[in-house]
């Protein structure tokens, strides 16, 4: 017979060990660290990462499973395309492996058919979102904290969107040709010694020579992503299909033009290093003019009442003069051919970058370039470079191409022969505003277009255009505009309601300008627009 003292010891053991079980159990449990999806009209895709490796992942999607594509050799990131779903429909999505799961059901819903009548749409979109947490440098603030970014993320998501549109710069690790960011590169030697054996001891150093994911630059990118990406979104977007359109800093690199360096046309490693990060980290677009999924080109059509078309500037960019253009020209003729041949009530041009707006950047549209009064002849604008000026077109910006303008007022002019309501708005610049175009060069337009910077999430005392470029913003000394807001450098985002009769844009202001201790990411002003 066991006595009392015995059987409250055994039992007591019994609890440690079914306890200890319990906990190794969940201490080897992988977790899911970050979970971004897209979807269309009869296909989801979720993009996934967890906390160690594993071999096999799947994804139930109510009854239906699907079998997970790994993505990187350790088996942590992993990617998923569900086909043949019924269009318009709320899934329930878990995440399965050996039986245990590793995420409980949550809901997932796929895009109205171009023939669904459909009365309302809620678009959440914002720009510039990359960029280590808080990071700053030489008494200036480049990149707000993720707590400031998740605020303002959680406001626009307390709004219930159908969908996001998160428009270029997923990243910051502008590499200059090398392969580590030359940060400090005004610096002494000792001190630029110093941050570049910091960054490489904490990310690793890129080898341009290797294709941009190999087994060693792999490693790299999966440590930039997974703290400017992965750190940032977390799962707090995974009901809600977000379409990642990519900008010149995805390619890891800023659009410079100088006598030294030129950065774009990209080259084959910083195209392959896109595709890596991108493939690592967030969803691809699944409404494509070819069959594949793709990266730079994509539509977002939403029943019958919109159509989204997004084209990315950067990563097909080409010299040329005349016959440059920012946008692939194949890519062109199939967005010209949708201005004509959609019949959705709405539909929007999305650019990575904005139509309507000039910041002397080297790769825009415009030949306007940042120049004193006494500078006349070719100019260059480095970034960060401490010039100052003011904005023309008399000198000549270094490396521009006509083609781009060119290009430019192509799809102006089909945004505005086109019978149907149509608007455009991108980011890129890191300011929110709102300008009606009436006439781009010798064009006047049938209708007017409004262009709408819909705002950073990032942005800070060294990213303005104010501190990077020494001028604000604005509209482009080739165009005749109405302005509708004022530009403003502040962080923000943009809700687009969208209903049968009209499409009102709601900026929603969140400040930022100063440091971190002046703001939140609360919402300071909301301002409504309508197209």
């Amino acid at each position: 017979m066991i006595s009392r003292r015995s059987f409250l010891k055994l039992s007591g053991l019994l609890i440690v060990l079914l306890f200890s079980r319990s906990l190794f159990s969940w201490l080897s449990k992988p977790k899911v660290l970050h979970i971004l999806c897209s979807a269309s009209s009869d296909k989801l895709a979720a993009t996934i990462s967890l906390s160690k490796g594993i071999n096999e992942l799947f994804l139930k999607v109510d009854e239906k499973i699907f079998n997970g594509t790994k993505i990187d050799r350790e088996g942590k990131h992993w990617q998923f395309i569900c086909e043949n779903l019924r269009s318009n429909r709320t899934y329930s999505l878990s995440l399965v492996s050996k039986e245990e799961i590793l995420e409980s059901d949550w809901p997932l819903k796929t895009l109205p058919n171009k023939n669904e009548e459909v009365n309302n749409l809620k678009i959440m979109a914002f720009t510039c979102a990359g960029g280590g947490d808080g990071t700053s440098f030489g008494g200036k603030e480049f990149f707000k904290p993720f707590v400031f970014r998740q605020k303002m993320f959680d406001e626009g998501i307390s709004n219930k969107p159908d969908i996001a549109i998160a428009i270029g710069d997923h990243v910051y690790w502008d590499l200059r040709g090398g392969d580590l960011p030359p940060l400090g590169r005004q610096q002494s030697a000792f001190i630029k010694f110093l941050i570049g054996g910091l960054l490489k001891f904490l990310y690793g150093s890129f080898n341009r020579n290797e294709d941009g994911r190999s087994d060693h630059n792999e490693m790299v990118l999966k440590n930039i992503g997974n703290d400017q990406i992965a750190s940032l979104y977390g799962k707090r977007f995974k009901s809600i299909p977000i379409f990642f359109l990519p900008d010149d800093h995805d390619y890891f690199e800023n659009d410079d033009a100088e006598e030294n360096l030129v950065t774009f046309p990209a080259d084959e490693f910083s195209k392959s290093a896109f595709k890596g990060m991108a493939d690592l980290f967030y969803p691809p677009l699944l409404d494509c003019p070819s069959d594949a999924i793709e990266r730079k080109i994509g539509r977002i059509r939403y029943g019958s009442l919109f159509e989204g078309l997004l084209a990315d500037c950067a990563g097909d960019m080409s010299l040329g003069g005349k016959q440059a253009c920012l946008v692939h020209s194949k890519n062109e003729d199939w967005i010209l051919s949708r201005f004509k041949k959609s019949s959705a009530k709405h539909l929007a041009f999305i650019p990575s970058h904005p139509m309507g707006y000039t910041a002397g950047k080297w790769r825009e549209w415009y030949p306007d370039v940042v120049a004193s009064d006494e500078e006349d002849g070719t100019i260059m604008n480095e970034l960060l470079s401490g010039k100052k000026g003011k904005l023309t077109t008399k000198a000549e910006k270094y490396l521009w191409q006509k083609g781009w303008f060119l290009q430019h007022q192509r799809f102006l002019k089909g945004l505005s022969d086109r019978k149907g309501n149509s608007f455009t708005f991108s980011g890129d610049i890191h300011a929110i505003g709102s300008n009606q175009i009436i006439k781009s060069g010798d064009y006047f337009l049938k209708k007017p277009i409004l262009s709408t910077l819909v705002g950073p999430i990032s942005s800070s005392t060294g990213t303005w255009p104010s501190a990077a470029r020494g001028i604000i913003a604005s509209k482009p000394e080739f165009l005749d505009v109405n302005e509708k807001l004022k530009i403003r450098e502040e962080n923000g985002f943009s809700l687009i309601n969208i209903t049968n009769q009209k499409v009102d844009i709601n900026l929603h202001i969140c400040g930022g300008h100063g440091g971190s201790e002046e703001d939140d990411g609360s919402i300071k002003k909301v301002i409504n627009l309508q197209v």
